[in-house]
Order: structure tokens, then C-alpha cells, then sequence
């Protein structure tokens, strides 16, 4: 089965970005939704770590893509300074003198000793013979070509199956060194070197690369060995730490994020009474409840001149400065959401779905549906027959990945306008059924529930604003409250630790692979949320089963989002 395609932003779109920024972006999403959303990205009879295998996932310190110009000067330092360096150590191990060649093969026994470390055990005999002085020998080069067949037996009892071919390979050749090491005539623009100290040299080459593949086939090893939630909160740690990276490079460091987080933050009305360190979930409220689509726009020093249409039909990253407007508040959100964008943009389609759901039903004259259906209406009543059919036109329409609505010209024009007609359809359906069998719906009547129909479905309709605003507040104030439950529980450590950073230490050179405890994980606040284990109660106006249902659920995605945006982000929010 194919996974999926999720992406923050996309190379035609951005092409002013450089590509290993884009490239850096999209992964860090992928990883993001593995962890915030995994139903969505892991398809039916896969695992989380067959996820990180098609991510190429590695759990590294620094994943940092520069900026076009810097990854240019740095790609030609990082060449140049290479180059240096292997022509210096083939000059110097063509000597003729061992004297002048011991001191460079030590340097480069230390190089191989640094990167062939992890894959060792402390104090291997590899490892010894690495880091030990080197014996006084005639034939430097040769010594050194008897220590390398050594490296790669032992490389070969520790790698991959995959691997075992490549070293095969290696071992193969070191038996067959050049007989001379006399070089031939010295060109102007060369080096001098000889065939032996090239061969030598190729060979260091090959086993360091050779240590760089295996580093990453122990990184899937150890992640295989991992369990799911083991692996989830190595995931989780990761994720957070590349987040927070990338924005803070991309706005250019914590004093501009936290600056425009304040700013952000300060729109919110002064007739709301909420804690200051809860007002940004007030914020993001007012946000979600505008009718304008929610976006996180791009810094300008990376020079973006276009949008990316999101998978459900708006465009959430954009580089146009916002319109100051007294009037209402604007939908541009601050660095910190940026890569809960896309969530946000989808929970604001979720609410409106649920507002003209609801604002539909109050058009039918239906009755109230029963909160439990007995078992005799088991199998359905007009009433709920009606909600379940609206809901399930109006949830497709969110979850369309193919984003056809979003598309401008004739063609988008023609979904719209069948979706309007199926939904009105619907509602006539409806109030016939409610007239029952004796009466029927007149043509000017029909023509005037569908003229209604458009007309609730408009963001400035009184009926709408009103079941939006209630809706909105009722699950800000939920929200708020178990929010401030969750923060006095993340006061008390779950493990006292005395001046140690686990998250941050790193002893020697040696990769450190830090395994969650038990008690974490990655959705510890929005496990509150989980369906039916709390009660949101009834908001007026949308006692529907099928309402209450999908009310919860959103509710469950917004708590997503805060415990995210606060687990990533609580020392700048």
C-alpha cells in the first residue's frame, strides 16, 4: 500500500525556498503528524516504524538547514576544506621518510578511531589499536594496510547482512596493494603521491564511509528493537526539538517568535477575563471562530512571493503582511502554530461544518431527536436520518484531499454550487418527511426553504453567527478549564533530577539514545480528551447525537494542538 503524500509546502510553489529547507519542512511535518495524528499518515496493517523507515527517520542533534546562501559558502568550505585535507595526508604519507609519515597515519587512526567508536564496544581491541601509540616500523603504509583488514573483520561480525558484500569487497582488494610506491612524473597542478599512499588513502576513505552507513543500519536496529510507545516518545522528543529549530531559524531566533507571539497574543479584547498565560488559547479561539482561513505567513528574508494551497482547499502559508483592521481580528498566526497550521486550518472547517449542520437542521421543523435512540428506532429516525446524511456530506467535503474546491475558474464554481444543491436537497427531503404522508411541500415554499438554505450558509447570516459564537465559547471555556487541571499536574516532576539536563546531555562523542520513561507520553494532554471520558455537555442548538458526536471530536483535535503547542513551545508562549 502507498503512503500518502503530506506536505507542508511544496517545491513548485516555493521554488524560492532552497530545496534543502523545503525538503527539511516536509519531513519535519511528516514526523509532526506521525506523532500528533498518526491514524491519518500510517495506512491500515503498518507500523509506526515502518513510518520512520519510508521518513528515513534518524534521530540526530542537528538538523539544521541553512538558508540558500549560507548552505552554498557552507557546501564549498565543507569541499574545499575535504580536499585540503586528503591532499595533505597523500602528500605527507608519500614521503619516503617513516618519520614524516607515523605522525599523519596517527591523525588518521584517531579520525577512524572517532568514527568507528559507536559502533564498538569501550575498550574493543579495534579501539586500543586506534587510540595506541603506533609502533616504530620500516613500511608505515603496510603496517597500516594489516590494521585495516583488522577494522573490517571486526566491522563485518558487527554490520548489517547488507553490508557484508561492500567489506567483502574491501578485504578483497587490501590483499592485492600496489607493488611500487614510486609515484610516476609530477604535473604542474598535482600533488606528488604514489600509488601506495593513494591506495592507503582510498581504503580510510571507504571505511569511513563504510562506518557512516552502519552508523545509520544501528539506528534502524535499535529503533526496531524499540516497543511502540518506546518509540513514539523517541519520536516525540525529536520532532519537538526539529520544530523549534527550523522556526527559530526561519524567523531568525527567540526574541522575533516571542515578539510576534505577544503581538498576536495582545489582540485578543480587554472585556475577555483569562489568565494571562491562558489568553493565547483565547486567541486561537477568536481566530478559529473568524470566517476568514487562518495562516501562518512566511518571513520575508526568505523571500516567498507565493502560497501553497493546504490539502482541504485553503491556502495556510502565505508571505503577504497582514491588513491592519480595527474591525475584527486578524487570522494570521504567530510562528509558534506554524507547523500546526494545517490542523487549525482543519478544525476551523470542522466547526463550520458543525454550525451549518446545525444551522440546516433548524430549517427542517424537525422534532427533537431522542438522546438515546430506543432499540426499536435502532435503525434510524427522520430526524437522525437527516443529521447523519448532512453530516456525512459536509464531513467528506473537509476531508477531500483532492482540495477540487480550492481550485479557482468554472470547475470549482460547479463542485460548489452541487454541493449547495445536494444539502438543500436534503433539507427539502426533511421537511417533507416531517409533514408526513397527507401533506406535501408546495413549489413556492420549496423555492423559499432552498433561498433559506443559501442564506444560512452565509458566514454573515444571523443564525449562523449566533451557533458558531455559541458553539465557540463553549469549547473555549472547556478547554480553558482542563487546561489549567493539566498545568498544576505538569508542575510535579514525575522523577526528581539533580541539575541534569536528559534531554540535552551528551557525554563525549558518543550518541546517546534517550528512551522515554513509561509513565510519558507524546499525547499526555490530550489524553483527557479521549471520546466519552469526559462531558462536554449539551451546547443549545446542537443536542443532536451526531452533533454531539463530531463536537467532541474537535474538541479532542483543539487539545491536540495546545498540549502540542505548549509542549514545544512553553518557555516562548
Amino acid at each position: 500500500m502507498s503512503v500518502p503524500e503530506h506536505v507542508l509546502v511544496d517545491h513548485a510553489s516555493f521554488s524560492a525556498l532552497p530545496v534543502e529547507l523545503v525538503e527539511a519542512l516536509n519531513q519535519t511535518y511528516f514526523l509532526h503528524l506521525l506523532v500528533t495524528d498518526p491514524q491519518k499518515i500510517i495506512p491500515p496493517g503498518k507500523s509506526l516504524l515502518s513510518m520512520l523507515t519510508h521518513a528515513n527517520f534518524r534521530v540526530s542533534e542537528d538538523s539544521r538547514p541553512k538558508h540558500d546562501n549560507e548552505a552554498q559558502i557552507a557546501d564549498r568550505v565543507k569541499e574545499v576544506a575535504h580536499k585540503a585535507f586528503w591532499n595533505e595526508a597523500l602528500e605527507l604519507l608519500s614521503s619516503p621518510l617513516p618519520s614524516v609519515q607515523l605522525p599523519r597515519l596517527k591523525r588518521l587512526y584517531l579520525d577512524m578511531y572517532e568514527a568507528l567508536t559507536p559502533l564498538f564496544p569501550p575498550n574493543h581491541r579495534i579501539l586500543v589499536s586506534l587510540s595506541s601509540p603506533l609502533s616504530p616500523t620500516s613500511s608505515p603504509l603496510h603496517s597500516t594496510i594489516n590494521l585495516l583488514k583488522d577494522v573490517l573483520v571486526a566491522l563485518r561480525q558487527r554490520c548489517a547482512p547488507v553490508r557484508d558484500q561492500t567489506i567483502d569487497d574491501l578485504l578483497f582488494s587490501l590483499e592485492c596493494p600496489p607493488e611500487s610506491s614510486i609515484g610516476p612524473p609530477i604535473e604542474a597542478d598535482k600533488i606528488f603521491s604514489t600509488p601506495l599512499a593513494e591506495f592507503v588513502v582510498n581504503k580510510i576513505k571507504a571505511i569511513l564511509t563504510l562506518a557512516e552507513d552502519m552508523k545509520t543500519d544501528l539506528n534502524t536496529f535499535v529503533l526496531g528493537s524499540m516497543t511502540e510507545d518506546q518509540l513514539q516518545g523517541v519520536l516525540l522528543n525529536d520532532v519537538k526539538v526539529r520544530e523549534r529549530d527550523l522556526v527559530l531559524r526561519m524567523w531568525r531566533g527567540k526574541d522575533r517568535v516571542r515578539e510576534l507571539w505577544r503581538s498576536w497574543v495582545a489582540e485578543v479584547p480587554s472585556t475577555i477575563s483569562v489568565e494571562n498565560e491562558k489568553m493565547w488559547i483565547s486567541r486561537l479561539f477568536r481566530a478559529l471562530e473568524g470566517d476568514q482561513p487562518i495562516h501562518c505567513t512566511l518571513p520575508s528574508s526568505l523571500s516567498i512571493r507565493t502560497s501553497v494551497p493546504h490539502n482541504n482547499g485553503t491556502k495556510h502559508l502565505k508571505h503577504e503582511p497582514p491588513i491592519e483592521s480595527n474591525a475584527a481580528l486578524q487570522p494570521e498566526l504567530p510562528p509558534q502554530l506554524f507547523f500546526s497550521t494545517p490542523s487549525l486550518l482543519y478544525i476551523q472547517n470542522y466547526l463550520q461544518a458543525i454550525v451549518i449542520a446545525a444551522a440546516l437542521r433548524s430549517l427542517t421543523r424537525l422534532p427533537p431527536s431522542p438522546p438515546k435512540p430506543s432499540p426499536a428506532n435502532a435503525s434510524g429516525t427522520v430526524e437522525s436520518d437527516f443529521m447523519t446524511r448532512i453530516w456525512a456530506l459536509l464531513k467528506s467535503e473537509i476531508d477531500d484531499d483532492a482540495g477540487v474546491s480550492a481550485n479557482d475558474g468554472p470547475e470549482a464554481d460547479a463542485v460548489g454550487q452541487t454541493k449547495l444543491i445536494n444539502l438543500a436537497d436534503e433539507v427539502v427531503r426533511a421537511r417533507e418527511r416531517s409533514l408526513g404522508p397527507t401533506s406535501a411541500l408546495g413549489t413556492e415554499e420549496e423555492k423559499r426553504l432552498r433561498v433559506a438554505v443559501e442564506r444560512t450558509l452565509r458566514s454573515n447570516d444571523p443564525v449562523f453567527l449566533l451557533l458558531k459564537k455559541r458553539l465557540v465559547g463553549a469549547l473555549e471555556k472547556r478547554l480553558l478549564v482542563v487546561d489549567s487541571s493539566s498545568n498544576q499536574l505538569s508542575m510535579i516532576p514525575v522523577k526528581m533530577q539533580t541539575g541534569k539536563d536528559l534531554m540535552q546531555e551528551r557525554a563525549g562523542k558518543r550518541p546517546r539514545l534517550m528512551l522515554p520513561r513509561e509513565s510519558e507520553s507524546p499525547g499526555g494532554f490530550q489524553a483527557a480528551f479521549q471520546i466519552g471520558s469526559v462531558d462536554v455537555g449539551v451546547v443549545p442548538g446542537f443536542e443532536e447525537t451526531v452533533l454531539q458526536k463530531a463536537i467532541l471530536e474537535v474538541l479532542q483535535k483543539a487539545a491536540s494542538c495546545v498540549g502540542w503547542v505548549e509542549g514545544v513551545w512553553g518557555d516562548l508562549v
